[in-house]
């Protein structure tokens, strides 16, 4: 055979030489394209104890470290992976056979275990994530990091972009942050969801901890249904968020995916409804109670002074006033509940970005 018709699996069995215990070690190192086995495990299929496949497998480790034999497929094999990372191994592997450098599904990690015994330089490593072998260059923020980050990004602004990813990871990490491989490594989780692919736009629904979903649940305990500008800036009160500006058809296309949203138009609605008392807190259920007596609007001092009044400190009370999904404030001087103005048609409301925390007088 030449060796440009030869397969991975043929060269490196050829490399090992001939006789049963070639079988053996290929066996062992994943050189038939199987990933490899333990020294117990191979004993067992073969018929032999795992100290006669330990001498075996040591025999040739040997000779193939010292001899460090030329092995041209090998090397064009790798050259390939490293040219198609990052993706799923399982992808790459498919393609190693149709380019016919393998007869067959050829596990990388038999690859890897080759590269090392062979003495070449191996610039790609596999990260399983959900059960899904990926496959990526060596000296990058680990997988595993970058899942905790996307994360824990996801938990603070209930939705993100590759970029924020990007950034996060940057900031804390100094190896590089392939963004392939973000999309890759975040696409095995089941939870992960695309909100606008073109614009990177994605959530995680696994994530228990979501806040824009839990705003919107306290705005819908208030205001349900509520138009999509409403919902926005309600969301986009809270200081936490300052920082991630989602697009209205991000934020529609996350209503018709989060659980209890339906959404006709750009009007969102809750069902089943949802219970104020389990979302609000208790300040917020006595501001409910008290817009609710006064027709959904209030000055500024008449709602200062009657919270005051009931006991509230002056911090909690401007915290809420600032940062309450379920209260705004209205270009006429008036704060009410969010929606208020729309039903009463009193006044106009201050535009997301009027009311960011730092801009309420």
């Amino acid at each position: 055979m030449k060796h440009s018709k030869l397969t991975l699996e043929r060269e490196l069995r050829d490399l090992l030489g001939t006789g049963r215990n070639v079988r053996i070690a290929a066996r062992f190192y994943g050189f038939d394209g199987r990933g490899g086995g333990s020294l117990q495990a191979v004993g067992n299929e073969i018929g032999l104890t795992r100290e006669r496949v330990r001498q075996i497998v040591a025999a040739a480790s040997d000779w193939l470290s010292t001899a460090r034999p030329v092995s041209p497929v090998l090397d064009q094999t790798i050259a390939f992976v490293a040219d198609h990372m990052p993706a799923a191994a399982g992808e790459i592997e498919a393609e190693l056979r149709f380019q016919r450098l393998t007869s067959g599904l050829f596990r990388l990690e038999g690859v890897i275990k080759a590269a090392e015994l062979f003495g070449r330089h191996l610039p790609f490593s596999i990260t399983e994530v959900k059960g899904e072998r990926l496959v990526h260059a060596r000296d990058i923020t680990p997988v595993d990091k970058m899942i905790r980050i996307a994360r824990r990004v996801i938990a603070r602004w209930g939705m993100a972009t590759l970029s924020d990813i990007v950034d996060e990871v940057r900031k804390v990490e100094s190896g590089v942050c392939d963004r392939k491989l973000v999309v890759s490594a975040l696409a095995c989780l089941g939870g992960f969801h695309w909100l606008d692919q073109s614009a990177d736009w994605f959530w995680l629904s696994d994530n228990p901890n979501n806040r824009v979903l839990n705003r919107m649940r306290k705005i819908l305990s208030v205001a349900n249904p509520i138009n999509i500008s409403e919902l926005w800036a309600g969301i986009g009160r809270d200081y936490r968020m300052k920082g991630v500006s989602p697009p209205k058809r991000v934020l529609l296309e996350f209503c018709r995916q989060a659980p209890g949203m339906r959404v006709n138009d750009e009007t969102v609605k809750a069902e089943p409804r949802v219970n104020s008392d389990d979302v609000l807190s208790q300040i917020e259920r006595d501001i409910v109670h008290l817009l609710s007596e006064r027709g959904g609007t209030i000055t500024p001092s008449e709602l200062k002074s009657v919270c005051l009044g009931m006991g509230v400190n002056r911090e909690t009370f401007y915290h809420n006033l600032v940062s309450s999904p379920i209260i705004s404030r209205y270009a006429d001087g008036l704060y009410g509940l969010i929606g208020s103005v729309e039903k009463s048609g009193r006044g106009a409301r201050l535009s997301f970005q009027e009311h960011r925390l730092g801009e309420h007088s």
